[in-house]
């Protein structure tokens, strides 16, 4: 009997970061409490390029703000990693945070401790070294132990096009429309993650930071769902399946439309709308995709269920559309 359909490390995978950011929290509450009697008050919390101290934080507040960044970015990478289905490139993004910030703060636990006064704290070079390898095993045993990731699609060596779509066979005046919904729930759940952690972090490390991180979630949230239609007018994309903002690419500009696989990180760089040289379009999950060549060369992409009938309807309008603008 099927108990899921997900992929065991669509499950492992945030666990894993999660467990990371957890360990970075147990590593620093350790360092704090055993050297709280140590500690000057206020605690330098802040260093110039130069290693020298240039903020400060009161003893009693220094534990919450420094859990709180900890459980921000906690809840920011764990999110993204379940938006994602586990994908093993934010999987190590991730514990090379949770690896880097635990380093970093309980190095300014140790380099506080024993100091007369907080403004003769100094944070060298050394420490940001010592981040970085922490940062790298934390990366290098979390990867392997986040699962493979989801298995990325698998296309013909001798064909970008893996499945040439059907075509349609298409009578002068005729009119068709195509049309249907495409969103991601782990999208949304990564967007949702980004402005908790904005709302989060705006408290903790000033509204420049909390705004960003807002801004950013918000801007996935929208584009978590869009609409695709296929009729006369080409192919258009709408947000939210509202009338604006939309993109719609007319008959007269498509070279050729087909079905292809499409693995959102790997060919657009991400999730949402996305944009790299010569390719563009709405990856909302992995899967197949209806893949517009454009008479300038590039490419125009969408991740839809049945893509390959928008591509076979769309492909035998944009020739109906040159046979009759070619005859006029």
């Amino acid at each position: 009997m099927t108990v899921s359909s997900r992929p065991v490390s669509g499950l492992r995978a945030p666990l894993v970061v999660a467990a990371a950011h957890l360990l970075a929290c147990a590593a620093f509450l350790t360092a704090f409490l055993t050297r709280r009697d140590d500690l000057p008050d206020p605690v330098a919390t802040h260093f110039s390029g130069s290693g020298g101290a240039d903020d400060f934080t009161t003893l009693d507040a220094f534990p919450y703000g420094a859990l709180g960044i900890l459980l921000v970015m906690a809840l920011l990478c764990t999110g993204l990693v379940f938006a994602t289905r586990g994908h093993r490139v934010l999987v190590g993004l991730g514990c090379a945070v949770a690896g880097l910030l635990g380093a970093v703060i309980v190095a300014v636990v140790l380099n506080n401790a024993g100091a007369e006064t907080a403004d003769s704290v100094r944070l060298g070079p050394g420490t940001l070294g010592a981040a970085l390898a922490v940062a790298a095993a934390a990366t290098a045993l979390g990867v392997p132990a986040g699962g493979r990731g989801p298995a990325a699609p698998q296309a013909k060596p001798d064909d970008p096009f893996a499945e040439p779509a059907p075509r349609f066979a298409l009578h002068k005046g005729e009119s068709v429309v195509w049309t249907r919904g495409a969103g991601s729930r782990p999208v949304l759940a990564g967007g949702a993650a980004l402005v908790a952690a904005g709302a989060l972090m705006t408290p903790l490390a000033g509204w420049a930071s909390g705004v960003g991180l807002a801004v950013g979630g918000l801007a996935l949230c929208a584009c978590f769902a869009v609409r695709v239609t296929v009729d006369r007018h080409g192919l258009t994309v709408n947000v939210l399946g509202l009338p604006r903002p939309r993109v719609r690419i007319p008959l007269d500009r498509i070279e050729e439309a087909t079905c292809r696989d499409v693995e959102p990180l790997r060919d657009l760089g991400g999730w949402g709308y996305r944009a790299v040289p010569g390719r563009s379009g709405f990856a909302l999950r992995s899967g197949p995709a209806v893949v517009v060549r454009l008479t300038t060369g590039s490419e125009f992409v969408v991740t839809v269920d049945d893509a390959a009938t928008a591509a076979a309807l769309l492909g035998a309008l944009a020739e109906r559309e040159r046979t009759t603008s070619g005859g006029g």
